[in-house]
């Protein structure tokens, strides 16, 4: 008997739906997503990347509602800049396409 669970396709695609929402709601207000939203994103994007789809998705909730940095990452100053749209965008579709 293995050790990892069946990949819970309806959690995957429903986390990556999420996030490809937010992506293109900042991209229709014309705006990258600042440096809380863009930590939260990627902390998304990794919890993807990792199956591990109820911590994705309380990251989204932190994303949307731009909440403070982690106290270990806002005091590491200049280590956490925003990414772009696109960058996060293509890193989305990346996880997609490689299944996990």
């Amino acid at each position: 008997m293995s050790d990892e669970s069946p990949v819970p396709e309806p959690a995957r695609h429903a986390l990556a739906l999420r996030i490809d929402r937010f992506l293109r709601g900042l991209e229709r207000a014309k705006r990258q997503p600042n440096r809380r939203e863009s930590y939260h994103l990627v902390e998304a994007l990794d919890l993807l990347r990792d199956a591990r789809y109820a911590d994705g998705d309380a990251a989204m909730t932190r994303a949307e509602r731009v909440a403070p940095l982690p106290d270990a990452a806002a005091r590491q100053f200049g280590q956490h800049e925003p990414a772009s749209t696109a960058r996060l965008s293509a890193t989305l579709d990346a996880i997609m396409r490689g299944g996990r």
